[in-house]
């Protein structure tokens, strides 16, 4: 790969350049050059050094190959360390369109937003680099970013210069603010039709992050308006009920979108049906059948297609009615059931890992004695998530020796709500519940129960 190296000041990056390397765009079926996985390539451009990871494992070269470009947010967490389960995960979400996954490494500053024109031009010469030596189809261009990346996307990425992409779209998470009356460049009708959404915690106001006086929730308004006003006709802000600044599903969010707007089957994805779809999205089979039971529509609109996902089973996401968000998961062993993602279960069940960790819902959650509960299966290692006014929600491993014994002594209804989830003693592992604790110990493999 060759490295640009001579400087080029702000808003003189040649367009030359950006068209010449993106010209090899249109000869998509042919062998990039590019080996899979690769991280910390370092990159000169605009008098600035930067390394960037490429995730190209799973891509199919003999159809078109379209490029995610992610902006992770300042301080760089996970950008810093490329083999994290998130990147890893918002890969394969990439891959399940034929996209390249790219993670460019903000300056040593790790921030997108200090000397952010120079910055644009050093990413720029990046993005002409990398859809040249990945022969991307450059209708096929998705921006990504969180906090303080979502802000480079608003305001340089996708504001100044952005010719260079003719259709695609962008996912901005936690900010993504326009704070001068408009974009930088004037987009051209291509780029215009391109698909921005904002996506932005409810609870994700002033004081949820740094600096204080700096609102994602305000600032996602604020470039979704702008964008509209600029004529992009499909740029639209969508609040997440409940979230704030730290508990995004980032891989969730972005390859969401990406199934949304880049449709066709690939690993991983289940075939679309030929049912009718609502909103662009087909509900059908077994989730189907389940969601209508519920009520359509009047229940909860699709915001997904459905996905594979642990232990067997496909899942599909939806906004309730209420606002909240939820999902409908299916196996085989369990038939169709539902997550309140909104509720402290779903909560707890999406905070811990989702089903990779717990298992697919086994049934719906359900009241319980003094709050509600919901058992998940992982190929009968089976947990209940219990939640109570008093206790928040906590999980319980109904296949270990504290949950057995918990469940022996009367479950909720006897020794009550857990307080904590199971943790390590110098002699094993405890849990809390409200009328006292468990314990199991490694030498005897005894519970102890201490009220």
């Amino acid at each position: 790969m060759t490295l640009l190296s001579s400087a080029l000041p702000s808003r003189a990056l040649r367009s030359a350049l950006v068209a010449g390397a993106l010209a090899a765009t249109l000869a998509v079926g042919t062998t990039a050059p590019a080996a899979a996985d690769s991280a910390n390539t370092s990159f000169s451009a605009a008098g600035i050094t930067s390394s960037y990871h490429v995730y190209d494992a799973g891509v199919d070269r003999s159809k078109a190959v379209g490029v995610v470009f992610y902006f992770d947010g300042d301080g760089q967490y996970y950008a810093q360390r490329p083999t994290t389960t998130m990147l890893r995960t918002m890969a394969a979400r990439a891959a399940a369109r034929n996209m390249v996954l790219v993670v460019p490494v903000a300056p040593a500053n790790r921030s997108w937003t200090a000397n952010s024109e120079a910055v644009g031009d050093w990413f720029r010469a990046l993005a002409a680099e990398v859809m040249a030596d990945q022969r991307a189809d450059a209708t096929r261009v998705h921006l990504a970013g969180y906090s303080g990346g979502a802000e480079f996307i608003a305001t340089e990425a996708l504001s100044d210069r952005a010719g260079w992409i003719r259709g695609g779209g962008a996912t901005l998470i936690g900010g993504g603010g326009v704070y001068r009356g408009g974009l930088e460049s004037a987009p051209d009708a291509a780029l215009r039709t391109t698909d921005p959404t904002w996506y932005v915690g409810s609870e994700d106001g002033y004081g949820a992050t740094q600096p204080a006086n700096w609102s994602a929730f305000e600032a996602a308004g604020k470039g979704a308006a702008a964008y509209r006003a600029a004529g992009f006709a499909l740029a639209d802000r969508v609040v997440l009920p409940g979230l704030h600044h730290t508990n995004y599903d980032l891989p969730d969010l972005v390859g969401d979108d990406l199934d949304r707007l880049y449709r066709g089957t690939a690993p991983g994805t289940v075939a679309p049906s030929t049912e009718d779809a609502v909103d662009g999205w087909p509900v059908a089979g077994a989730i189907g059948a389940r969601w209508r039971a519920l009520g359509g529509t009047s229940w909860a609109r699709p915001v997904s297609a459905e996905h594979v996902s642990a232990h067997g089973s496909v899942y599909q996401r939806f906004t309730g009615t209420d606002g909240r968000d939820k999902a409908i998961y299916w196996s085989g062993s369990t038939g169709a059931r539902v997550v309140d993602y909104g509720g402290a279960i779903g909560q707890r069940f999406g905070h811990g890992g989702y089903a990779e960790a717990f298992g697919v819902p086994a049934g719906d959650e359900q009241r319980a004695a003094g709050g509600a509960s919901q058992v998940f299966d992982a190929a009968g290692r089976r947990t209940r998530i219990l939640w109570s006014a008093g206790t928040g929600a906590r999980a319980v491993k109904e296949f270990g020796a504290i949950g057995r014994a918990w469940a022996g002594l009367g479950a909720e209804r006897g020794l009550g709500y857990p307080t904590t989830d199971e943790y390590a003693t110098a002699g094993g592992v405890a849990q809390q519940f409200t009328g006292g604790r468990i314990e199991w110990r490694a030498g005897g493999g005894t519970t102890v129960v201490r009220r």
